[in-house]
């Protein structure tokens, strides 16, 4: 009787505080630099931690190569020489703007037409600039200098801030900063015994319900509950990187919806296959189920192409509807993601609580 009812007096003045809940990445910032070396050199796992680096869902070994390739878009993490200190790894994770590696500057090149391309400069001479396209690895883009008006460097990285909150913990954040640590130290040797298996970390096959989707009928049925619903998911999620109409994005090479065409199709399906299987630098939105996909959609259609960038509004006819592939389902239902439910508390919810603010009440290994 006792214990049950220290448990629900504990509980309602703990719940006042899940409604400020912080991300990863201000509770990574908010701690000392030093505080959070120690953590990684006591606590890091680098095995857990390659597995971490090479999920897709982070993108890290899409623009990094750890000694086994080259890559155009950022430096090998085994060749970062003395200059890389541990303090110099962390803040170029939660602050990847703070210092760009040179040759690695995001540059705008704008055409004398009025044209604009994002990329990584390859070489430059007074005849020909060629680009290393961003949200097409490999891929170069060459340009007569006398076509070139002007080239703005961007003080921005391609690598987006925030991608921390894609982890699943402050402990895969220790994890992944080991093993950087250790490959900065141990160089390709160090990277290949580290080498995960695929099976790891490979890309999950699609669900099967993808294959009898009614794409038609989700179509037809987007109204103004639809809209405020891919509202809240862009305002949560996309807005990190895509941006809004006054504000840019952390990662200079998405597209800005209100000015720029879409590399991969404007049209619905087209844009639902870009979070459905990943392109360029944006990997697939594994968590969407078929109706947020259609929802966030169905808003950025409406808010940015319809009035701002006309040319993206695609027409939904009934030519083009009937043309889609044909199915009978519209997927699992969505499911409310709410912070404390991602949370690993452990097999028991065993933790220390602390209540009120004045640091002088705490429950030690309280058992939820």
């Amino acid at each position: 009787m006792i214990r049950s009812l220290f448990l629900s007096l504990l509980l309602i003045s703990f719940l006042p505080h899940l409604g400020k809940a912080q991300n990863l990445e201000t509770q990574l910032l908010s701690t000392p630099v030093d505080q959070l070396i120690q953590e990684v050199r006591q606590l890091g796992d680098a095995k857990r931690g390659g597995v971490a680096f090479f999920q897709v869902y982070l993108s890290c070994s899409k623009c990094h190569s750890v000694g086994d390739k080259e890559n155009p878009l950022g430096p090998d993490l085994t060749q970062l020489g003395d200059k890389a200190t541990d303090q110099y790894l962390l803040e170029s994770v939660l602050n990847p703007s703070k210092v760009i590696k040179k040759g690695f500057d995001a540059v705008t090149l704008v055409t004398v037409e009025g044209k604009q391309v994002a990329g990584l400069i390859e070489s430059q001479s007074d005849d020909l600039i060629v680009l290393n396209d961003v949200s097409r690895p490999g891929v170069e883009l060459k340009f007569s200098a006398e076509d070139v008006d002007e080239i703005i460097v961007s003080k921005t990285s391609i690598m987006p801030k925030g991608l921390v909150n894609q982890l699943t913990g402050r402990q895969q954040f220790l994890d992944l900063m080991k093993y950087l640590m250790e490959i900065r130290d141990g160089g390709k040797e160090r990277a290949a015994q580290l080498q995960p298996p695929p099976s790891l970390y490979a890309a999950r096959p699609l669900p099967e319900y993808e294959k009898n989707l009614d794409h038609r009928g989700m179509l037809s049925d987007l109204n103004q509950e639809s809209y405020k619903r891919g509202e809240a998911i862009y305002n949560r999620l996309c807005i990190n990187c895509h941006g809004t109409h006054d504000r840019p994005g952390s990662l200079p090479t998405s597209r800005k919806f209100a000015v720029d065409v879409m590399k991969n199709g404007a049209d619905p399906f087209a844009m639902y296959q870009t979070l459905t299987r990943g392109f360029g630098l944006m990997v697939p939105q594994a968590w969407m189920v078929p109706q947020q996909k259609y929802d966030v959609i169905h808003y950025i259609r409406e808010a940015y192409f319809k009035g701002d960038n006309p040319s993206q509004y695609f027409p939904m006819t009934e030519a083009y509807l009937a043309g889609l592939p044909e199915g009978d389902t519209k997927g699992p239902e969505p499911s409310n993601i709410v912070p404390w439910e991602q949370n690993n508390y452990g097999h028991q919810l065993i933790a220390t609580y602390e209540i009120g603010n004045d640091a002088a009440n705490f429950a030690y290994k309280g058992i939820a």
